[in-house]
């Protein structure tokens, strides 16, 4: 026969990783680690991209078409730089005018 103190109650087995301590904690840094991910993947393409359409700029040889196209590549990865440190300055002003930290800490809200 079953105890009826342990009907319902499911035991994870052995090896299988918890959230230990508050879920919420975890949740945040799930999203802060997204967020931090995000930024710096989007910044190190960009860069990647600029660097590639500088090599493309070198072999274009005296092609106007082909140097005006690695320009633009240029332009539009030097845009999406400054697009992603404008994020990123956009939360860290987030942080400092409200009290919270998202990507600087533990992504937890003032409790004042």
């Amino acid at each position: 026969m079953t105890n009826l103190a342990q009907l319902g109650t499911i035991n994870p087995p052995g090896g299988v990783p918890t959230v230990g301590g508050n879920p919420s904690n975890f949740v945040a840094g799930l999203i802060r680690g997204s967020i931090s991910m995000l930024l710096i993947g989007g910044f190190i393409l960009s860069f990647i991209w600029i660097i590639l359409a500088g090599f493309r700029f070198i072999t274009s040889g005296s092609d106007s078409k082909s140097v005006s196209s690695a320009w633009a590549q240029i332009y539009w990865g030097l845009i999406g730089m400054i697009v992603v440190l404008g994020a990123f300055a956009i939360i860290k002003l987030v942080e400092t005018f409200f009290g919270v930290t998202i990507v600087s800490g533990g992504f937890q809200l003032p409790t004042r």
